[in-house]
Parts: C-alpha cells; structure tokens; sequence
C-alpha cells in the first residue's frame, strides 16, 4: 500500500510542472523587469513587445508575475503589462524570409533574443512580425523555420 502512495504522489508530483506552465508575451513597448514585485525594486533587464515568458508566480495580490524567458533570466514584470497573445523570440541570429523555404529570399536578419508576433503556422515555418524601436526601421514581417523560435501560440 505504501508503494502504491509514494508511486502516486511521484506522478502526481511530475505532472505538476507541464500542467501549472502558463505563457504570455509582454504587452508594452519597453517592460521593465524587476529584482521583486514592485516599482521600488531595481530594474534586472528590459524585455520588448511580443517577448514570450513563462509565468511562474504571482504575487499575493496579483498585481506582478514572476517571468522566465528562454534563457532562463527571471524577474518581476507587472500583470498589467503581460497578454496571451503568442509571442515568439529568436533563439540564435535568424534570417527572415519572404516565404516558408530555406530558399526564399531574406527579408531581414535579427539577432538572438529578438522578439516577434507570431502571425500563421506552416508546416515547421512560423511567419512573423516585428515591432521596431524607430517606426523608420520599418516592420520585419516574414516566416522563420520553427526550430530557431522560442514561443508560444496565442493562449485561450
């Protein structure tokens, strides 16, 4: 009997994680992610509209959630400025393209880290856009294979 406890407690224990993970991407031009849950506590990075981040805990008054990204930096972003749009990042330096094929012409380049909006699925393509810093940059709009993206797809 005491097995059958312990084994039930372990699986219980193990499912926990994958059925407790929540995405988001952040909402705002520029989020300040900080040490603790408040606008006193230092800032540790900025992450940038679309960036997608697991959500780990929320604080007791569910005014601030603690974030993960994919690299595993965490800190404390306000709830406020968190979406469950599908936001995706780049997971090494990706070229953009016009089309869903290694062969299509690039569109832009971007560097690790940089986040998009995800658009559509194709096969293992991902088409994307971008929000720039400087609207005279314009938009970087096209697919990236799925592989070199860390993200999620619009919660519901």
């Amino acid at each position: 009997m005491k097995k059958i406890v312990v084994l039930f407690c372990l699986g219980v224990w193990a499912a926990l994680p994958a059925a407790a993970q929540k995405y988001a991407s952040v909402n705002a031009k520029r989020a300040n992610i900080r040490a603790c849950a408040g606008t006193n506590c230092a800032v540790k990075w900025y992450a940038w509209r679309y960036t997608p981040v697991i959500m780990v805990e929320k604080s007791p008054d569910d005014e601030w959630v603690l974030v993960k990204d994919f690299e595993g930096y965490t800190g404390w972003i306000s709830a406020d400025l968190l979406s469950p749009d599908g936001g995706m990042s780049a997971k090494i330096d990706v070229n953009v393209r016009q089309s869903p094929s290694a062969s299509a012409d690039i569109v832009c380049t971007v560097e690790k880290g940089y986040p998009f909006k995800y658009l559509a699925r194709k096969g293992k393509w991902i088409q994307v856009v971008d929000e720039p810093e400087k609207a005279k940059d314009g938009k970087c709009k096209g697919w990236v294979y799925n592989a070199n993206l860390w993200g999620f797809f619009k919660q519901q």
